[in-house]
């Protein structure tokens, strides 16, 4: 029994990835050079290119809408250490 694996459109904007609700079985984007294994790759890709990226669908946080790509810098002080 073939088992088809759905990928979601993910499109990133001002440092965030959402999903688009437009669905790929897999043959349709395995070749592209936005398939995306996992969410590390998806994050790394995006930094690296920017848009356009497809994610297995249960690779995606539950419960989630966006994904923060970029985390603000936090300096430490001199009087911390």
């Amino acid at each position: 029994m073939h088992v088809t694996q759905l990928f979601d459109e993910i499109r990133v904007y001002a440092g965030a990835a959402a999903r688009t609700g437009v669905q790929f079985e897999r043959d349709t984007v395995r070749r592209s050079g936005g398939c995306c294994t996992s969410l590390t790759e998806l994050i790394r890709k995006a930094r690296d290119a920017g848009d356009g990226y497809y994610l297995p669908l249960d690779l995606w946080p539950v419960n989630t809408e966006r994904v923060a790509l970029q985390k603000s810098w936090v300096v430490a002080s001199s009087d911390a250490l």
